[in-house]
């Protein structure tokens, strides 16, 4: 079952995970408090504790998918928050900037509240399944396109720090390479909402299944073909940031059977939801009338024997359906590993920070 204590367990992880990939705001790793004689010295500093600090969460990030950790996350903010928070203080108390210019120090710093902002909020915290799976499907498509809006705005974010950064560096005649490719890390984000949307979604469907929801079931399966084509839009927009593309086809092959387990299923749950209705029905009509003749017993239990067959045939469908979709949630996790670690290579940002004109 998609709700089983096994999924549960990887959607956790997927929320540790996913945690450190939005949430790696370029920190710094030591304080300012030496004065800099030369700009390259000072910019220096910033592209150590930046490798340091990006390379370390990336490793991080690693682990915890491939030993499938539990972690809390709301424990785990809060200890970022606080680091984030005495990094904030130092940079304020030590960093005076480079002779009086404070222009990288003090984006820095507005980068940092942007991260500490949106781990307080929770509106980039992806592992609230259970509570979207309640909302009804208008609030669950609102709240989607909202996480969405938000981290892309915190990448926004992240962009008008390397903005600041190349004007603080081009005021002191010093250039940066031109960075090759996607940011790594912005990518993998976007790759990893469209799978947290996915899921959400299917554990709507879950929850109207056992709601023995007939229309629920069908207005959810809708959505998720609109979403279905909405994800095939963006990964093939997508297809060419990286020359491992092994994610982006992780996500259309976990797209594809999300979307595709209607054609299995619909028939399979109108039929149950139905053999379910007339034995309610038939209930009721029993109870009304108190009738027991023979006749009608036999008309209960014939009711009940259609009713078992519907409901079996419908979870032997149903619950294959599952053991899939489990073993292709954990693949998609090992894929994301692997992608990090193939692809996660910082480049020298020494060579970054210091050229000269």
């Amino acid at each position: 079952m998609k709700n089983s204590t096994l999924l549960n367990s990887t959607k956790r992880v997927f929320t540790t995970k996913l945690f450190f990939l939005l949430f790696v705001g370029l920190l710094p790793a030591v304080s300012f408090s030496q004065n800099y004689r030369t700009i390259n010295a000072y910019m220096d500093d910033f592209g150590k504790n930046e490798m340091f600090i990006k390379k370390a969460l990336m490793d991080y990030t690693v682990t915890v998918v491939e030993s499938q950790l539990d972690s809390r996350a709301k424990s785990t903010a809060a200890k970022i928050i606080e680091k984030i928070n005495n990094i904030n203080n130092v940079l304020r108390r030590t960093d005076k900037g480079f002779e009086g210019n404070t222009m990288l120090r003090d984006s820095f710093i507005k980068l940092n509240e942007l991260t500490i902002q949106s781990l307080t909020n929770g509106s980039l915290i992806l592992n609230d399944y259970g509570f979207q799976s309640n909302l009804s499907l208008p609030e669950i498509g609102e709240n989607l396109n909202k996480r969405e809006a938000e981290m892309l705005a915190y990448y926004r974010g992240l962009q008008n720090y390397e903005q600041d950064k190349k004007t603080f560096a081009s005021n002191f005649k010093l250039h940066f390479k031109k960075p090759v490719g996607k940011n790594i890390l912005e990518y993998n984000a976007l790759q990893n909402i469209l799978f947290y949307k996915l899921n959400v979604m299917d554990e709507k469907m879950t929850k109207v299944v056992t709601a023995m929801d007939k229309k629920g079931f069908d207005d959810c399966m809708n959505m998720i073909t609109v979403m279905h084509q909405e994800i095939m839009e963006k990964t093939t927009a997508s297809k060419g940031y990286f020359k491992d593309n092994s994610l982006n086809q992780a996500n259309i092959e976990y797209s594809n059977l999300i979307n595709n387990q209607g054609k299995q299923l619909a028939t399979l749950f109108n039929d149950y939801s139905v053999a379910y209705e007339n034995l309610q029905q038939l209930k009721k009509s029993n109870n009304a009338e108190a009738a027991d003749t023979p006749e009608s017993i036999e008309v209960y239990n014939e009711s009940v024997r259609d009713y078992n067959a519907k409901k079996n045939l419908f979870y032997a469908v149903f619950n294959d359906v599952q053991k899939t979709k489990d073993a292709m949630y954990n693949k998609w996790l090992a894929v994301n590993a692997n992608f990090l670690k193939n692809n996660g290579q910082f480049e020298n940002l020494h060579d970054k920070y210091a050229v000269n004109d």
